[in-house]
This record gives structure tokens, C-alpha cells and sequence, in this order.
């Protein structure tokens, strides 16, 4: 054994230990339906369905359709589902009730998802329970189970009817984008080409999500957006699954004043390990040295966001969000035409030179059942195990029980 795999090996032990004392929390998970563990039988299912010309939504629509019908009957899917879980590490992850899609659909659509949740926690029988406040995240630690907390990542479902806060928040969503990639009534999307900021719609938006106590979410909007919100938000915000645009330049991350002021009104953001995302635009020679694909990234060019964002934000205002890991990925070759999946207007938004693809993939978290890698990286390159214990969940529980309760 070299002399780097054997640090690894260590800094892993030592991450065990942390996750196992500690609360550890992804504030920007995929989602825990169709995103998660994958069977052989559902990786059949998704390569067949491949094979055809089906997208990507049509994948995720049928293992998600597998795991509900299968999960409450087939303990040896429910146990493969729990040990996915098991093996990451991880205490609680903030699940996507609704993403994209045409407006006029979206509160159906985020319904739906909400019932599919509480079929699959059923299923589950008390191992996984939804969390909406600070103290069932602790209860459930404490009780070595794992929780959920439900955001939404565009604010169409609540459309003109603020009357909607209330009901999705007495449903269980503590998080709340404006908007996702796109304009929205409410505000702007980090890929339009013009960049307005938030609406007077958006603006009350945010005063009624401060009212509730829901978390207003900056990712995916715009700068502008970001610099609008916090001026208005009475209340501490999240950036919940970003990258450092100093470091990669991507639309998807924030610049460094944003950042600050994030910190400076109390607030939090998580570091995410998508590759397009957090790549600089040379690529990343870690990876290229081990014979990797361009589009492949390493835990290293995560910790590269993570230090950023410590360095300018300070310790206490940061975390993970990793929105990656997901096994379809891994297990199926892609190509552009199976990404977006919807006749139409594309209302995901991704463009050419934002280089979503799903064959990228960051070394040592192809999966997000490896979630414990993140941590051991960060040991890895000298981060102190206090810092850490910040990092992978404390930060996030502060401000969640700061605004939630």
C-alpha cells in the first residue's frame, strides 16, 4: 500500500468515528426515491428502458416505481435500502419535493412527490422519519435512525396563492428556492441571459417564508437574485448545494461578496460535488493523472471549494450539499438527448456550456452511499476534526434551528 492510500485508509477511521458521534447532515441530497440504492433488478429495468430511447425521467419515473411497489413487500430491498443509507454515514438529507417542469403543473407534481414520501417512509417502518425541527434531528441521532427534511427547489408550486406557504410548510418543507435555472414570476435564474433580480412578488415571497420560519435557498438563482434576497430576508439564508464560482466560473455558484454577506447575515452554504460544476476551467490534473475522462473530478477539487468557501465565509457558515452520488449514473452510459427527456420547451435549462453530464463523476463518490470519502478528504488535507464536526452537519442544524425551530 502507497503511502496516499494508506493516509486515506486512516483519515477514514477517524471519519467513522466523527460520523458515528456526531450529527451529519446533506443539505442538498439526491432524492431518496429514485436516486438512491439500485438493485440489479432495477438496473435491468433502467437499461432497458435506455435501450428503447428513453430519457433520463422516464428512468428515474420506473425505479422509483419499483422501489415504492417493492419496498413494503421484499425486506431484502427494504434492508439494501437502509444499508445504502447505513454505510454513508449520514444522519439526515434534504430531499427535492419539486425541481422543473411546466408551471401550471407544479403544485400536482410537488403533491404527487409528497406522496410518494410518505409511502416510501411507511415502507420503512420507523428506520427513516421526516424532520421538522432541531430536536428530532437530535432525537433521531441519538437514536441511530435517519431523517428527511423536504425542500422545494422553485417556488411555482406556491404560484400566486401565498396561502400555499403555510400548507407546505404544515406538510413538512423547512427550504424554499425562488427559482431553478430559469425565470420565474419571482425572481431570476442563475442561466437567463438577463439577470433582474427579484420581482416585488418575489420580495414578499421571502417575507412570507420569514414569517413561517421556511429557509429562504439561494442556489440556482441568480447573483443578482442572491444579492436581492439577502437584502430583504429578516432572517439568516441558505445557499444549500453550491460551488465557489472563483474556483470553477460555473453560472452555478456565487461570487465571493455573496458568500460574505451569506456569513454576515448569519447564514450557511453547502459545498456540492457535482463535476461540471466545480471543475476550474483547466480540469482537474488529479484526475487527468489517473487516467480519468475530462469531465471527471476528485475529492480533492471538493476540498479546493470547501477551503474557499471557509476561508471567506469562516468555519461556522458552512457545509456539504452534495447533489451527486446517484448509482443510474454510474451504471448507464449517456448522452445529451437522454438528459432533459421533456417534448418542448426545456425547462431544466442546462446549455452547452454548462457541461451537465451525467458520465462525469468525482473520484471516490460515485455513489452517495460513499458520503463518508467527503469527510476523510477533508481530515486528508488538514482540516481539524473540529472544524469537521462543523462542516459535515453542525452548521447546518444551527441555522435550520435558528429559522425552523
Amino acid at each position: 500500500m502507497n503511502k496516499e492510500n494508506r493516509l486515506m485508509e486512516e483519515a477514514i477511521e477517524v471519519a467513522k468515528q466523527l460520523h458515528n458521534e456526531h450529527i451529519v447532515i446533506d443539505s442538498l441530497s439526491p432524492s431518496i426515491i429514485d436516486e438512491w440504492v439500485l438493485t440489479p433488478a432495477m438496473v435491468e429495468i433502467a437499461k432497458s428502458i435506455q435501450a428503447d430511447g428513453g430519457t433520463r425521467p422516464m428512468i428515474k419515473a420506473a425505479m422509483a416505481e419499483y422501489l415504492l411497489t417493492h419496498c413494503c413487500t421484499d425486506a431484502e430491498l427494504r434492508a439494501a435500502y437502509i444499508a445504502f443509507w447505513q454505510r454513508s454515514g449520514v444522519t439526515g438529507c434534504n430531499h427535492t419535493l419539486y425541481a422543473s417542469g411546466p408551471p401550471d403543473a407544479a403544485w400536482e407534481s410537488t403533491m404527487t412527490e409528497i406522496g410518494r414520501l410518505s409511502q416510501l417512509l411507511g415502507a420503512l417502518q420507523g428506520e427513516v422519519s421526516l424532520a421538522t425541527t432541531a430536536e428530532q434531528v437530535q432525537a433521531a441521532h441519538a437514536a441511530k435512525q435517519r431523517v428527511v427534511f423536504y425542500n422545494l427547489q422553485n417556488a411555482e408550486p406556491v404560484g400566486d396563492n401565498f396561502g400555499r406557504v403555510n400548507t407546505l410548510y404544515g406538510m413538512g418543507v423547512r427550504s424554499m428556492q425562488l427559482t431553478y435555472n430559469l425565470r420565474t414570476r419571482f425572481g431570476e435564474g442563475c442561466l437567463e441571459t438577463n439577470d433582474g433580480g427579484i420581482s416585488r412578488l418575489g420580495q414578499a415571497l421571502v417575507q412570507k417564508m420569514n414569517e413561517v420560519g421556511m429557509l429562504v435557498d439561494l442556489s440556482h438563482g441568480s447573483t443578482q437574485t442572491a444579492r436581492d434576497i439577502l437584502s430583504c430576508s429578516s432572517q439568516p439564508v441558505i445557499a444549500s448545494h453550491i460551488p465557489a464560482r472563483a474556483i470553477s466560473g460555473h453560472a452555478r455558484g456565487l461570487p465571493d461578496d455573496v458568500l460574505r454577506a451569506i456569513a454576515d447575515g448569519g447564514g450557511y452554504a453547502g459545498v456540492l460535488t457535482v463535476p461540471a460544476f466545480v471543475l476550474p476551467p483547466e480540469g482537474d490534473p488529479r484526475a487527468q493523472a489517473l487516467g480519468r475522462p475530462a469531465g471527471w473530478a476528485t475529492l480533492d477539487t471538493f476540498v479546493d471549494h470547501i477551503q474557499h468557501f471557509v476561508n471567506v465565509m469562516g468555519a461556522d457558515h458552512v457545509g456539504i450539499g452534495t447533489d451527486w452520488g446517484k448509482p443510474y449514473y454510474s451504471a448507464l452510459t449517456w448522452d445529451s438527448t437522454m438528459v432533459g427527456g421533456r417534448k418542448g420547451f426545456d425547462w431544466v435549462g442546462w446549455r452547452e456550456q454548462d457541461h451537465f453530464d451525467p458520465n462525469g463523476q468525482t473520484e471516490g463518490f460515485v455513489t452517495w452511499d460513499q458520503w463518508i470519502n467527503l469527510t476523510a478528504a477533508m481530515l486528508r488535507r488538514g482540516i481539524s476534526k473540529e472544524t469537521v464536526i462543523k462542516l459535515i452537519g453542525g452548521n447546518f442544524l444551527r441555522v435550520f434551528r435558528q429559522v425552523c425551530g
